[in-house]
């Protein structure tokens, strides 16, 4: 696992990775000492608490709730803690975890069989909340349930250990009654419910601790996902020699746009412009030109002819001189914003995805020409980079909504390995699936970008990036990053539902200052 990068693993493969450290020496008791104790240094340094209240559950999840007890224990901090279910029901580690807070605190760990609410909720400034883990498969009930729903009405600050209680680790659903966690700190790797909504909104800012695995135990393993910090976004940036020039830097060709549709195109370009590409260049219907070249000074327009369908690509339109110099150009092609779904443009795009021999970003309308052209699809193997909204994919993949918003990593992941073309599904998570099987999911972004042309602008950050010389997977992987970051920095200081899509193209260079520093 590099240190740049975070893994996503299921309950079950935690569970491997458990018994393997057993396996090769690690008790479990030490694994629990090491994770509850992260955990409490985490909370000493963050929260700076002075009385804190613990909740312990049955399982290993209580066992390292308890660790936590002990170790704010031992630095100075008043601890209460509570148990849901007495001794007799908890597992063997858990007890022994509760033996050694006995030896450095007298007070009892308080049983709470009905759920009543203790008064040290009102009092305490920190709740943890180590009830429930990853093993959670059903709802909360009784006297678990009427806990959680006290601890929720809390003014406290909330910190879940591994997983607000209530939560299933594996998917973004819903069990029933869960905490809403002001603060998760992580076991060792994220989980699911971590990334995917709604459980990911239960979960507040999470922050991962770390565990004392072996590393003999993670040689072999594999995460069911992965998540780039953003040391592991500046690696995957092109490289600026300082004797560089425009061609140093690639150039990207943008086909897009159309009648009524031009400000894709400026988006698009734009962002391949933000991203570092040298040159870009924008094919374009030859009555929009004057538009666009008002629009676009840094930009390169190929006006093309269009006088089959005024506004849009024909087919006809790809004979120009024009273009043929542009393709020979280009190292890089990004089609499909705004380029509309006439047939007669649908069919230009899938021959332009067969001329053009190099790397391809496809977005927007560029997917749909790839719908029901098979042959198109295929000739972006092991060189296209596709960039569908959950609908877009649905269409092309033929699969439905919900199914596909429902697992949007295998989703991405089956549809990558099956055309062996990288696949950005975008939502939020953005899932990022290369055709080996490494899926990414984006830890960037908020609701700022639910405006039109955001996508646009990540077609050209990909495109720009890839124009530099990284590979699809680093480009794709860094463009909704980069992206993402974009609409957070613009939500410091003011409303997420104010932002258009021409405020990231300000804000990518701060961004990217920051990430390269």
């Amino acid at each position: 696992m590099r240190v740049d990068e975070r893994w996503v693993v299921r309950a079950e493969d935690q569970r491997t990775l458990d018994r393997r450290a057993e396996a090769s020496g690690i008790a479990e008791d030490a694994l629990m000492e090491s994770a509850g104790t992260n955990a409490a240094t985490w909370i000493v340094d963050h929260v700076f608490p002075r009385r804190v209240a613990v909740f312990s559950g049955p399982g290993g999840n209580g066992g390292d709730a308890l660790v936590v007890a002990r170790r704010l224990h031992e630095a100075g901090v008043d601890v209460e803690t509570f148990a849901l279910a007495p001794s007799d029901r908890w597992s063997p580690a858990a007890r022994r975890m509760a033996d050694r807070l006995r030896a450095v605190d007298a007070r009892p760990v308080r049983v709470l069989e009905d759920g009543t609410p203790p008064a040290a909720i009102d009092d305490a400034d920190c709740i943890v909340d180590g009830l429930f883990g990853s093993g959670l498969s059903r709802p909360l009930d009784g006297p678990a349930r009427r806990l959680v729903e006290r601890l929720n009405g809390a003014t406290a600050r909330t910190i879940s250990l591994d997983l607000p209680s209530g939560l299933p680790s594996d998917c973004g659903e819903l069990l029933g009654e869960a905490v809403r966690a002001d603060t998760t700190l992580a076991m060792a790797f994220l989980k699911p419910a971590h990334l995917l909504y709604p459980a990911a909104g239960f979960c507040g800012n999470v922050a991962v601790v770390g565990v004392d695995y072996p590393e003999a135990t993670l040689a072999d393993a594999a995460p069911w996902a992965r998540v780039c910090e953003t040391a592991g976004i500046a690696r995957r940036l092109p490289a600026r020699p300082p004797d560089g020039h425009k061609g140093t830097f690639g150039s990207v060709l943008v086909v897009a746009g159309s009648i009524g549709m031009t400000g894709a195109a400026i988006l698009a370009c734009r962002g391949a412009l933000r991203a570092g590409a040298g040159l870009v260049r924008l094919a374009i219907p030859a009555s929009l030109d004057p538009i666009l070249e008002t629009a676009l000074p840094e930009t390169i327009t190929v006006p093309l002819p269009d006088t089959a369908a005024p506004g849009r690509l024909t087919p006809d339109g790809l004979d120009a001189a024009l273009l043929d110099a542009a393709i020979d150009r280009s190292d890089v092609l990004a089609i499909g914003p705004g380029l509309s779904r006439h047939p007669a443009s649908l069919a230009a795009a899938a021959a332009l995805i067969d001329r053009f021999d190099g790397p391809i970003v496809v977005d927007a309308d560029g997917v749909h020409a790839l719908i029901d052209r098979p042959e198109a699809l295929a000739r972006l193997a092991d060189r296209g980079i596709l960039t569908p909204h959950a609908g877009e994919f649905a269409a092309l993949a033929d699969r439905p909504i919900p199914d596909v918003l429902a697992d949007r990593r295998t989703a991405a992941a089956d549809f990558a390995a099956a055309h062996r073309a990288v696949t950005v599904l975008k939502g939020r998570p953005t899932a990022i699936a290369a055709p080996d099987g490494d899926v990414f999911l984006n830890p960037t972004g908020n609701d700022a970008l639910a405006t039109g042309g955001s996508g646009d602008v990540l077609t050209g950050l990909i495109a720009g990036f890839l124009a530099g010389g990284v590979s699809l997977v680093d480009a794709a992987v860094a463009g909704a990053y980069i992206h993402g970051l974009a609409a957070e920095a613009y939500v410091v200081e003011r409303a997420a539902r104010s932002m258009i899509a021409s405020d990231l193209l300000d804000l990518v260079p701060v961004v990217l200052k920051e990430i390269e520093r």
